[in-house]
């Protein structure tokens, strides 16, 4: 049985709405609650990533940031004892309904792990590994998908006269961004990036960030990040999540710089965290 906790929330003070114009929302997260058997982690979020944008999940550790993140392609699916409360919907379909083909949903939406997980095999297969699960043979679709992938994840010209090597020979970063170029590689709809540059050095990270900014307007991305100054930097909006909820979402200039809460003012100048 689910286990309510009951805790005096203080209320969200901004919830972004796109401007007459805006290029529409992507995914909608309404009234969404998790529990993890008895343990309530996440308490009744509601927001909208708007398509094209980058949106930032911040907040201290242990939040819900990445909880919430992995809710939007199902990935908490495979945690024992879960159960869920409210919807999160893709382009206007609940993503929970019984009726979804996870496989299908997960396909729309690329995941970028905290830590670089290149498979034990080339390059190049690492890149076209999504399309040959999905039983793709043509070589030269496989050849022409290896180009494309990295050369939107920065990679092709540091790696396109080696891409029969093991690709557990290459650097962090690089790994990092064989991984985005492999959650590209099937054209998804959507990135979920899980802090994608907590286990890189500053130079790595200069370039995912790079990326990122190349990518806006390709894909809809979300982000975890523990950094603020990344969130600053890379996104279009913010959300502050603290205790798994969410108490501030906006624009990323207003949340670092006039936020409505006071919760958010304090985070966000390091006043706790």
């Amino acid at each position: 049985m689910k286990e309510k906790i009951h805790q005096s929330w203080e209320t969200i003070e901004t919830v972004y709405h796109p401007k007459k114009g805006a290029k529409g929302i992507s995914v909608e997260v309404e009234r969404f609650s998790l529990w993890y058997g008895a343990k309530q982690a996440l308490f009744e979020n509601t927001m909208a990533i708007e398509r094209g944008l980058v949106t930032a999940l911040i907040g201290p550790s242990g939040c819900g940031k990445s909880t919430l993140l992995r809710s939007m392609n199902r990935m908490n699916d495979l945690i024992d004892g879960l159960n869920i409360d409210g919807e999160i919907r893709l382009d206007g379909t609940n993503i929970y309904h019984r009726d979804i083909d996870v496989i299908a949903l997960r396909k729309r939406m690329g995941m970028v792990f905290q830590k670089p997980n290149p498979f034990p095999m080339s390059i190049a297969e690492n890149v076209t590994y999504p399309l040959k699960v999905d039983g793709i043979r043509d070589r030269r679709i496989l050849k022409e998908t290896v180009e494309r992938a990295l050369k939107s994840a920065a990679l092709w010209e540091e790696v396109k006269d080696r891409l029969k090597e093991n690709a557990m020979g290459m650097s962090g970063g690089q790994q990092q961004r064989l991984c985005i170029a492999r959650a590209i590689a099937s054209d998804p709809e959507i990135l979920l990036m899980d802090e994608p540059c907590s286990a890189l050095d500053p130079i790595a990270t200069s370039k995912i960030e790079d990326l990122i900014d190349e990518l806006r307007g390709q894909y809809t991305i979300a982000i975890v990040t523990h950094n603020m100054q990344q969130a600053a930097r890379v996104s279009d909006n913010t959300a502050f999540m603290y205790l798994g909820k969410i108490v501030e979402y906006g624009k990323t200039s207003t949340i670092f710089e006039a936020p409505k809460s006071q919760r958010t003012e304090d985070y966000v100048t390091g006043r706790f965290g």
